[in-house]
């Protein structure tokens, strides 16, 4: 199974810390959604092509991730954490697009493959191949 972590796609969302903070550890509030990722949530209709780029895309976003995550955590300012969000984010953005995915497009996929399991399941099943 492809691990999409809650770092990375807040990375690629572009939310900030504080936000994806909240997604990995819940805020107690379930049944509330983000009103940004409202949206997104409409039925995801993605053709293999598209599902292959993102699968492809995941080893690139997963080695940033890597490579920014404990330098993030191990940050001796709040400035500085946001800093390397920014080069992160940054870079994972050069990467969807040079790849030749729109970030848009990339999110789209990333969030129903966590919220579609016939996406997830697509997706798994590539990325096994």
């Amino acid at each position: 199974m492809i691990r999409i972590t809650s770092l990375a796609l807040a990375l690629a969302l572009g939310l900030t810390g504080a936000q994806a903070m909240a997604q990995d550890y819940g805020n107690g509030e379930e049944g509330q959604q983000d009103p940004g990722m409202e949206q997104s949530q409409q039925p995801a209709d993605f053709s293999d092509e598209e599902l292959q780029q993102f699968v492809n895309l995941q080893d690139s976003i997963g080695e940033i991730r890597e490579e920014y995550v404990s330098q993030i955590e191990a940050a001796e300012s709040e400035d500085k954490a946001r800093q390397l969000q920014q080069e992160a984010q940054s870079e994972m953005v050069s990467a969807i697009e040079d790849a030749g995915m729109s970030v848009q497009e990339y999110n789209a996929i990333a969030v129903a493959y966590n919220s579609n399991p016939d996406i997830q399941e697509r997706v798994d099943e590539m990325a096994s191949e």
